[in-house]
């Protein structure tokens, strides 16, 4: 192995330097689902809150007032 990438990449043997790549692309992959999948969970919850809270509204203003 050439001395620029021995400093690149260690003492790694160029062979395992495809699986390594796979694995943290991987990794990568996994941590976007999980990130997107959080975004999405809070998203929804907050749609439902809001949607709650325009069906509150919505019935006080239906409702008479009384004087």
């Amino acid at each position: 192995m050439d001395p620029v990438m021995e400093v690149l990449f260690g003492k790694m043997p160029f062979s395992q330097l495809p699986s390594v790549q796979a694995a943290v692309a991987l990794k990568n992959k996994n941590n976007t689902i999980l990130l997107m999948g959080a975004i999405i969970l809070v998203g929804g919850f907050l749609a439902y809150k809001l949607y709650l809270e325009s069906q509150e509204l919505k019935i006080r203003l239906e409702a008479p007032e009384l004087k």
